[in-house]
């Protein structure tokens, strides 16, 4: 990755790609159940295939999700678990 990232010339494509895949921090219910639409349907398209050019976006959803989930995790499991 490029040290002198132009960062203004980022924010169109970002902003492009958001309108496609709307990924972002997950903050409720329902954009929970989103991405994880978002990821089964990278799944059922990329498979096991790690050359495919989405792969990697597999692992960011998945780190997006995994990430609300634990923070979301119902307290009564987490003292069980200590």
């Amino acid at each position: 990755m490029n040290a002198m990232m132009n960062v203004q010339q980022l924010i169109p494509v970002w902003q492009a790609f958001q309108s496609l895949a709307p990924i972002t921090h997950i903050e409720n219910d329902i954009q929970y159940e989103q991405m994880t639409e978002l990821l089964n349907g990278l799944l059922d398209t990329v498979r096991d295939d790690v050359r495919h050019p989405l792969y990697s976006l597999i692992a960011v959803v998945g780190d997006l999700i995994e990430t609300y989930e634990i923070e979301h995790e119902p307290r009564s499991l987490v003292a069980r678990s200590s």
